[in-house]
C-alpha cells in the first residue's frame, strides 16, 4: 500500500513539472506567432507567399460536389496593414479577389473576412486590416468539364506601399478544385 501510494504521488509530481514546462512553451509561443487561423499552419496543397510584411495562405475546401470555398490566411508581421475588402471606398489598393473566365467558375455571395475590420478614426475613417485575417469567398463550378480559372489576389501592403499581387490557378479535375501557383 506504501508503494502504491509513493508511486502515485510521484507520477503527479512528473504531470504536474511537465504541464509547468509546456504551459511555459506554450506563453512562449504564443508571443511569437499571432495568428487567427487555428490549426496547422498549412497543408502541403497549399498555396503559401512569404513576404517581409505579410504571409499569405491560399486553399481550396470542397463543400459539395460543384461547391467550394476559396480560403485566405493573412498573417501580417512587422506592422504590416492593408485595406479591407469590406471598405466601402473606392481604393486602388484595397484587398481583391480577381478570376478570369466566368463562365467555367461563379463567386457566390461577398468575402467573409474574420475577423471584421474596423474603422479607423485615426486614420480617416478607413477599414484597416492591422491584425491577422482570414478571408473566404464561395465558389460555384458551373461546368463538368476539367479547366483551369487564372486568378489574383491584389491589395497594397503598408507602410512599404506597394500594391501585391499574388497571381494562382484554380485547376478542376475529376471533380476536383485546386489551387496551385501561377508563375514565380
Amino acid at each position: 500500500m506504501n508503494n502504491s501510494f509513493f508511486l502515485g504521488l510521484f507520477l503527479l509530481s512528473f504531470n504536474y513539472n511537465c504541464a509547468e514546462v509546456n504551459s511555459q512553451d506554450l506563453a512562449q509561443n504564443n508571443k511569437a506567432v499571432d495568428s487567427v487561423y487555428v490549426g496547422p499552419t498549412h497543408f502541403s496543397d497549399d498555396l503559401v507567399k512569404e513576404d517581409p510584411l505579410y504571409t499569405t495562405i491560399i486553399r481550396i475546401d470542397k463543400q459539395s460536389d460543384k461547391e467550394h470555398v476559396l480560403s485566405i490566411q493573412m498573417n501580417l508581421k512587422k506592422n504590416g496593414y492593408f485595406v479591407s475588402p469590406t471598405e466601402l471606398g473606392s481604393f486602388t489598393g484595397k484587398f481583391t479577389i480577381v478570376l478570369t473566365e466566368p463562365q467555367h467558375l461563379q463567386t457566390n455571395g461577398a468575402i467573409i473576412e474574420t475577423p471584421l475590420s474596423k474603422v479607423d478614426e485615426n486614420e480617416g475613417f478607413v477599414k484597416w486590416v492591422r491584425q491577422n485575417t482570414h478571408y473566404k469567398q464561395s465558389l460555384k463550378v458551373l461546368t463538368n468539364e476539367n479547366f483551369e480559372v487564372y486568378g489574383y489576389i491584389q491589395f497594397t501592403i503598408e507602410p512599404r506601399c506597394t500594391l501585391e499581387k499574388i497571381p494562382f490557378i484554380l485547376s478542376y479535375g475529376d471533380g476536383k478544385l485546386s489551387v496551385k501557383r501561377d508563375g514565380c
